[in-house]
């Protein structure tokens, strides 16, 4: 890959030149761009197919039906933020804030805020 500076010089040099040859130049970089990409994309599947066989012990299957391992959880309030946005009164009414002010039915009362 080249540097900041050789590509300073070159976008010089394309300055100059017809516009066939910056429409070649152009050309030619892109299709280096997609054999880098190509070759990295072929290095990640590899790890990827790698660490699979690693995790599964070695055994067979598909590595999309493993459960993930990550667990993400927001605070009671992010949960109740997000069910008001969706506007879904079912889980409004299930999500606990911890706020006194809240009625069972889920709603705030009236001049409590």
């Amino acid at each position: 890959m080249a540097n900041h500076l050789e590509l300073i010089q070159e976008l010089q040099q394309l300055d100059k030149v017809p516009s066939m040859e910056r429409l070649r130049a152009a050309q030619k970089r892109r299709t280096q761009q997609l054999k880098r990409w190509a070759v990295y994309e072929k290095d990640m599947q590899s790890k990827k197919r790698k660490a699979d066989r690693k995790g599964r012990g070695g055994g067979g299957g598909n590595s999309q039906l493993q459960p993930s391992r990550r667990h993400v959880s927001f605070a009671a309030s992010v949960a109740l933020l997000e069910a008001t946005a969706r506007n879904d009164p079912d889980e409004v009414a299930v999500t606990p804030t911890g706020d006194p002010r809240r009625t069972p039915s889920g709603s705030c009362e009236v001049g409590s805020l």
